[in-house]
């Protein structure tokens, strides 16, 4: 009896234990004004700067060219980086199209941050192949460059704020 006793003691001051440890840091971040300050962010813009930088997938299909460059000039910002993804049922000459509007754009010369995939997959909008081709390009902005947060977008998005006013 006694043994059982002291089990349970145990076991409850055990679980208190294990829950103040996890509402104390829970309660402490919500409730304090400070904020953290940001590391200074190393990419390809010699700043330092503690402003966040975006990693863009801009997924588009066929007949999104148009829309695509005009969600690209409103998005960009030298600081972010792009990585465009027109699927496997565009046409090669969309393909094409986007690849020499990224190289011809004088506004994208400078940094090098617009990118577009070599090998794009055939994407259905209600499948699993929409997962495995944001976790691929999320791999893709991950080997290549430093980004804190990941925005998924597709050709027919348009912002509401501008670039400064999202950071």
């Amino acid at each position: 009896m006694a043994i059982k006793k002291l089990l349970m003691i145990s076991f409850s001051l055990t679980s208190l234990l294990f829950s103040l440890l996890y509402i104390i840091p829970t309660t402490k971040t919500l409730f304090t004004s400070s904020k953290i300050p940001s590391l200074p962010l190393e990419s390809n813009q010699n700043s330092n700067s503690t402003l966040p930088c975006f990693a863009y997938l801009i997924s588009a299909s066929k007949g999104d060219a148009g829309k695509l460059k005009r969600l690209l000039r409103s998005l960009y910002h030298r600081r972010n980086h792009y990585l465009i993804h027109l699927d496997l049922e565009a046409p090669e000459e969309e393909h094409l199209e986007m690849i020499r509007f990224v190289a011809g754009e004088p506004l994208f010369q400078p940094e090098g941050n617009v990118m577009i995939v070599g090998k794009p997959n055939l994407v259905t909008y209600r499948g699993p192949t929409m997962l495995a081709t944001t976790l691929h390009a999320m791999a893709l902005l991950l080997r290549c460059c430093r980004w804190d947060w990941f925005i998924n977008l597709s050709a027919s998005d348009y912002p509401l704020v501008t670039q400064d006013g999202t950071i």
